[in-house]
């Protein structure tokens, strides 16, 4: 397989999402003292969403005749739609002090992105999956600033292995950078509108 090859498989995007929601509900419980209950209830729609989503992405073939335009990546999109869905609802229904509902909302907006994008084009998925986790990570705590060397590391890793150009690698990190960095001006739009809001009541 090659150090490559092995780098690829243990970052994977279905395990790498994966790590790093599990990462994020463990630093807001420390930051943010939430009772053991709220972080089991956390972590049970973690796991149910990404059974979920590990469910679409194996089974999704077997119900579709004939292939999608995509493939496998298609299927491994709307799995990650449908399970950051879900956690997403589980996670506003606790209506806890988190980011944990706004990042959900980035990986779906990701994941739209991504079934539209690699029919087009073969960005990587390896390298998008792994910069969108990790680059809103570090936007969270700076501290997450050297989990950046995951989805760098990936650039390199897609390339050796054969499986993606350099620009379509490349292309994956960036489009990364610029789904976070819109999901965050988004997030701080709608915190003016209701700070505004607030302030003529």
């Amino acid at each position: 397989m090659g150090l490559a090859g092995l780098y690829s498989t243990v970052f994977a995007p279905e395990l790498f999402v994966l790590e790093a929601t599990a990462l994020l509900v463990a630093y807001e419980w420390r930051a943010r003292d939430w009772s053991e209950r709220a972080l089991a209830v956390r972590l049970g729609a973690v796991l149910a969403g990404w059974t979920l989503a590990f469910a679409v992405y194996a089974g999704g073939p077997s119900l579709v005749a004939g292939g999608v335009p995509g493939g496998d990546d298609f299927y491994a999109s709307v799995g990650l739609i449908v399970g950051f869905g879900l956690i997403w609802l589980a996670w506003t229904r606790q209506n806890l002090d988190s980011v944990g509902p706004e990042y959900c909302l980035l990986l779906v907006a990701t994941s739209v992105v991504h079934a539209v994008v690699v029919p087009l084009w073969d960005v990587s998925s390896h390298v998008l999956y792994a910069a969108v986790p990790v680059v809103y990570l570090a936007t969270v705590d700076r501290r997450f600033a050297a989990l950046l060397v995951v989805p760098g590391a990936m650039v390199w890793s897609r390339v050796a292995t054969g499986a993606h150009t350099s620009l379509e690698s490349v292309a994956g990190l960036a489009l990364g950078v610029v789904l976070v960095a819109g999901a965050l001006a988004v997030s701080r739009n709608r915190g003016t509108a209701r700070r505004r809001t607030g302030q003529s009541q």
